[in-house]
């Protein structure tokens, strides 16, 4: 049976407890003067004071993959905009939680994290959790409900990372010489190939490896991510018994060829367990949703009104940070009337005379 999973989006949706502190206002009256419109997004507007709560939290996420100042100011602005565009969109829905939904939320997290009721106000949290219930409900509404998952495509999709993860017998024809040359060489050996020669007779005749006149032009056996970047990324999608294009590296010129593929045990994906078609539906819906999700994003940050304010000795980074998404197929004029499906009028029932 296939199941549908409520997961949220890595890249949209901060850890509760890391962005707890976003929208909180934790400065004195009299400071709050002195703190100016950071962020406007539509109908949504960002202090600076809410947007340094934001990057203090992004902050304390830093991997290592995020080094530079550059990178974090980019993933800084782009989360506060994605927010920013589900709470505007939640707007337009009439998205807002019940009170009894939110007392709810609040009973959860005071058991699975009651040192945050030390920490924050009450109304504080509340706030904070209608706002994750918008954005959760605007992706529910108008992403997840989009996804369908079929059987064939379960089995067809098990059947794409099956051919991914194994292990192939790799042979290979090495090439040396000026362009032309090698041209020349590739269009005699697809001929002979084409013709009927096997690809280890052609290695033996052609390849500029001494040792292809022993072996053939076979490797060995090896999983394609463990090749040079090169072979292993013509590998991963070369079927077995076809010739490669010609792949260029520092040792030469390589025409590829699978003489075998080794395969997992215990997996039949045209005949899955029960746990091993959960897992599959798992990975593909998310696989789904994923991409669903960034054009859901990108078409929403195309028709933004988005001005960055002058930051200041803020910290907070100017609107060159801000990602380019270009309005390719978006039709702006569409999506800010396409909010709720009007409600069929009922039509009368007419009395029969």
């Amino acid at each position: 049976m296939i199941m549908l999973f409520n997961c949220y989006s890595r890249f949209l949706l901060f850890f509760l407890a890391c962005s707890i502190g976003f929208f909180i206002n934790s400065i004195h009256a009299e400071v709050l003067v002195l703190d100016r419109i950071y962020l406007i997004v539509n109908s949504q507007m960002l202090t600076r004071s809410e947007a340094q709560d934001v990057a203090a939290a992004l902050q304390a996420q830093k991997s290592s993959a995020e080094k530079t100042q550059k990178q974090m100011d980019e993933k800084l602005l782009m989360n506060l905009v994605q927010e920013m565009l589900l709470l505007d969109r939640a707007e337009a829905l009439k998205i807002t939680p019940g009170a009894k939904e939110i007392e709810s939320r609040l009973d959860r997290l005071a058991e699975n994290q009651p040192q945050l009721l030390e920490t924050y106000a009450e109304e504080d949290l509340k706030e904070q959790l209608a706002r994750e219930f918008k954005k959760h409900r605007v992706i529910s509404r108008e992403v997840d409900s989009k996804i369908r998952l079929e059987s064939p495509e379960i089995v067809l999709f098990c059947k794409q990372q099956q051919r991914k993860e194994r292990k192939v017998g790799l042979a290979q024809i090495l090439l040396h010489g000026s362009d032309d040359e090698i041209q020349e060489k590739v269009k005699t050996i697809r001929r002979a190939f084409k013709s009927g020669v096997p690809f280890e007779e052609l290695a033996k005749q052609h390849s500029t490896d001494s040792r292809a006149k022993r072996t053939g032009g076979k490797l060995g056996v090896f999983k394609p991510g463990d090749l040079l970047a090169e072979i292993g990324e013509v590998t991963t999608n070369l079927e077995p018994g076809k010739i490669s294009k010609v792949v260029r590296t520092n040792l030469g010129n390589h025409l590829l060829y699978i003489y075998k593929e080794v395969f997992a045990e215990g997996l039949d994906c045209d005949n899955l367990k029960p746990e091993q078609e959960t897992q599959f539906s798992n990975a593909l819906y998310a696989q789904k949703r994923d991409a669903l999700l960034n054009t859901y994003m990108d078409e929403l940050f195309a028709c933004a009104n988005i001005e960055v304010k002058d930051p200041e000795k803020s910290g907070l980074p100017t609107s060159t940070s801000l990602p380019v998404v270009k309005k390719k197929n978006v039709n702006c004029q569409a999506r800010r009337i396409m909010v709720l499906p009007q409600k069929k009028k009922k039509k009368k029932k007419r009395r029969k005379k």
